[in-house]
């Protein structure tokens, strides 16, 4: 039976998994998760960032949200 991908991968995980092609000591796989969660949080950080800028979120707003008083009822 042939086994296919119902979502083909992307080229980000195609690069993943060619860098993972190689063997690697427990160490290293270690350290390049740590890469890969840096490397995630700087992209998260930075969309996080840009959308504080563009809607103009204050100290304020972020409290009130915290609070849950943002909520909106459906």
């Amino acid at each position: 039976m042939k086994n296919t991908l119902k979502t083909p991968m992307n080229q980000a995980q195609m690069m993943v998994l060619q860098v993972l092609n190689e063997p690697y000591t427990e160490k290293d796989l270690a350290e390049l998760r740590q890469l890969l969660i840096e490397f995630n949080h700087r992209k998260m950080q930075n969309y996080l960032d840009k959308t504080v800028e563009e809607k103009v979120y204050t100290s304020q707003d972020f409290e009130k949200m915290l609070k849950g008083h943002a909520r909106k009822t459906h």
